[in-house]
C-alpha cells in the first residue's frame, strides 16, 4: 500500500498552514528581497503544491507568477483562477528563457534525478536569472530529526548540489541557514496530532533548513 507523504496529510495542513513548508512565507519574502524581484517580472513556482505562493506573489509583489506540481490531489484543491500545471520538475512545460526566477521551496530534495532538473531550471531561465530553493539540506550531528514521508528522508547534500549548478552555469549568490524554522514546525505537527519525528534506522541525521540563491 502506497504511502500517503505528509505534505498531503490534512496534518501538515494544520500544522504549516497552505504552504505546507516550515516558515511559512518568511523565506519567500526574504528571496524576493535577496532578488531584487520587480512587480512584473515572470517566476515560476516549481511543486507549487496548492499554489500559496504563487497566489502570494502575485498579490503582494505583482508578480506574473504561474506553478506547477505532479500531485493531481494538490492542484485539484487549489483555487482556479490560478495559472496552475501539472507536470514534473524534470520536464518543464515551458519554453527556453521564459522566466526572471524560479521557487523551489522544499521541492527539490523530493526529486530523484536532480541534475535533469537543475538543467531544466537553467533552460526556461532568463540570462540573469535567479534560482531560489529553501530545503532540508543534510549536516553533521544534531538536535533534528526526521518527519516521517517528508523531505527530511532526502535532505539536500550542499556539496552536490553547488557542483550541479556550476555545471548548469549557475553560482551560489547567497546562503542562509534557517534550521530552526524546522524545529518549530516539527513541534507543531505534534501539536496538531501529527507522528512524532521518527528515529528509525532510515531517518537521516539531524537535517537543516537552508535558504540559498542561484544566479547565472
Amino acid at each position: 500500500m502506497t504511502q500517503t507523504p505528509l505534505w498531503e496529510k490534512s496534518v501538515m495542513r494544520d500544522a504549516a498552514g497552505n504552504t505546507l513548508r516550515p516558515g511559512g512565507f518568511s523565506l519567500t519574502d526574504r528571496a524576493v528581497a535577496l532578488t531584487g524581484l520587480q512587480a512584473g517580472a515572470k517566476v515560476l513556482d516549481v511543486g507549487c503544491g496548492l499554489g500559496a505562493t504563487v497566489e502570494y506573489l502575485r498579490t503582494k509583489y505583482g508578480l506574473k507568477a504561474c506553478g506547477m506540481d505532479y500531485s493531481p490531489r494538490q492542484l485539484a484543491e487549489s483555487p482556479a483562477e490560478l495559472p496552475l500545471a501539472r507536470a514534473d520538475g524534470s520536464e518543464l512545460p515551458f519554453a527556453a528563457s521564459s522566466f526572471d526566477a524560479i521557487f523551489c521551496e522544499c521541492v527539490l530534495s523530493l526529486i530523484q534525478d536532480k541534475e535533469k532538473t537543475i538543467s531544466e531550471f537553467k533552460r526556461v531561465l532568463k540570462k540573469n536569472g535567479k534560482l531560489i530553493i529553501s530545503d532540508l539540506y543534510r549536516r553533521g550531528s544534531g538536535q533534528i530529526q526526521c518527519l516521517d514521508g517528508s523531505c527530511a528522508n532526502s535532505p539536500l547534500y550542499l556539496g552536490r548540489t553547488e557542483q550541479i549548478l556550476k555545471e548548469n552555469g549557475l553560482h551560489i549568490t547567497a546562503i542562509e541557514d534557517y534550521s530552526r524554522l524546522l524545529v518549530e514546525l516539527a513541534a507543531k505537527l505534534v501539536f496538531a496530532g501529527g507522528k512524532p519525528p521518527s528515529s528509525g534506522p532510515n531517518c537521516c541525521d539531524g537535517p537543516g533548513y537552508m535558504l540559498m540563491i542561484a544566479a547565472f
